[in-house]
């Protein structure tokens, strides 16, 4: 299936945690909102209305192989063809997607408005993105509020761009790079980290290669610049590295220990 990256640009919107938490219809959401219909998927595995607009769901990650998206179509299935309400959240990136939140309306099961993506992540259809994660509506009256932020797509290296370095060996855990209790415990040490990249910023001296977009929120990985030289001799590069999953061995380092500082390519590995 078709992997495409995520858009460079974060927009300014309140995050968007994970399951828990997010029953409250954001303030976004007001009584203008169109109602939509789920049609299906289109070629490449996102979501089709049946006005024919494909949708970015935001803070889901891409599916990265066969056994995700094969979750993803089928829990997406169960909303085909029912009523739920759209707010768009930019303009489409260069595959003509839309981002966007759908909602389940009000109910007997719920009296708020339900956002569709935490509930796609609660019945494990879908991955997280460390990309944005519900304001609390509070159920007061809803407002409308304008969020939306212009944003731009990078160019596309592909897949078949980013080439994966050698497998780490040992059978240790990895540490989650977005349990903060748990890098806080490892701090000073040397692990096994893994995680999602979600952004990849490129410094002078340094590049980090992020597991969120917003700082304090997970870990990063720390890549001096003769490194990550040699990584993109290898192949990777900043935009094609979006959504992968990769592990690395290091030392934990900075505050709260939120920074892996890698000194050789051998201590990286990418999972997908």
């Amino acid at each position: 299936m078709p992997v495409k990256p995520l858009l460079a640009a974060f927009l300014a919107l309140p995050l968007l945690a994970g399951a828990a938490g997010a029953n409250d219809a954001c303030s976004e959401l007001t009584a203008d909102s169109p109602t939509v219909r789920l049609s299906g998927l289109d070629e490449a595995g996102d979501p089709l209305l049946v006005d024919g607009r494909r949708l970015r769901l935001v803070g889901l990650a891409p599916r990265q192989d066969d056994t995700e998206a094969a979750r993803f179509t089928a829990g997406l299935a169960a909303w085909r063809d029912r009523d739920l309400t759209l707010v768009l959240l930019g303009g489409p990136d260069r595959w003509g997607r839309l981002p966007a939140r759908l909602y389940i309306p009000a109910n007997e099961a719920s009296a708020v408005p339900r956002e569709l993506a935490p509930v796609l992540l609660s019945e494990g259809a879908a991955v997280a993105l460390p990309e944005a994660r519900p304001a609390s509506c509070g159920g007061g009256a809803r407002t409308a509020r304008s969020r939306t932020q212009a944003v731009k797509a990078p160019a596309f290296a592909g897949p078949a761009a980013v080439a994966p370095a050698p497998a780490i060996a040992g059978s240790e855990t990895a540490v989650d790079g977005h349990d903060i209790a748990a890098l806080k415990a490892h701090e000073g040490r040397l692990v096994l980290l893994e995680g999602r990249i979600a952004s990849v910023g490129e410094r002078a001296q340094r590049t980090y290669l992020n597991f969120s977009r917003r700082r304090g929120e997970a870990a990063s990985i720390v890549l001096s610049k003769t490194l990550w030289r040699e990584m993109k001799d290898a192949g990777w590069t900043a935009t094609g590295l979006g959504g992968k999953r990769l592990r690395a061995r290091g030392v934990l380092s900075g505050r709260d220990g939120l920074l892996l500082d890698v000194t050789s390519k051998l201590a990286l590995e990418l999972v997908d």
